[in-house]
């Protein structure tokens, strides 16, 4: 499914203007943090999730799951978060050692629907 969600950007990394951000295994923390795009275009009622691999309809590897939004009571509706982190283990990243892995996020909700961002390629190197 072909989306407009911005790609995902990596907690503490300056934004690159090449297509591919390197990793230096050796130096990333044990969780890697990817950070989601604050964006009216998805509802508070979702889920959200990291992917590697170059087929976000059958990705290589899937993260664990974050809501989108918390309820609140005093307005009785959901309300959506802001600045969403998901982690990617270090460990996750070793198979793509050498090579460029491409990185997005994906959404899910009670439907069928599963939107994705569009990619980040990493490199990872030693």
């Amino acid at each position: 499914m072909s989306t407009n969600y911005a790609a995902p950007t990596l907690s503490k990394m300056a934004a690159q203007s090449s297509c591919t951000l390197t990793l230096q295994l050796s130096t990333l923390p044990d969780v890697l943090i990817v950070q989601v795009p604050d964006s009216s275009d998805f509802p508070a009622n979702w889920s959200v999730y990291p992917i590697l691999g170059g087929d976000p309809e059958e990705p290589e590897w899937i993260g664990e799951e974050v809501d989108t939004g918390t309820w609140d009571d005093a307005e009785d509706e959901m309300e959506k978060l802001t600045g969403i982190e998901l982690q990617i283990p270090k460990e996750a990243l070793r198979p793509y050692l050498n090579r460029v892995v491409e990185l997005r996020y994906k959404f899910c909700d009670e439907s069928s629907m599963e939107p994705f961002s569009e990619v980040l390629r990493l490199r990872i190197e030693t």
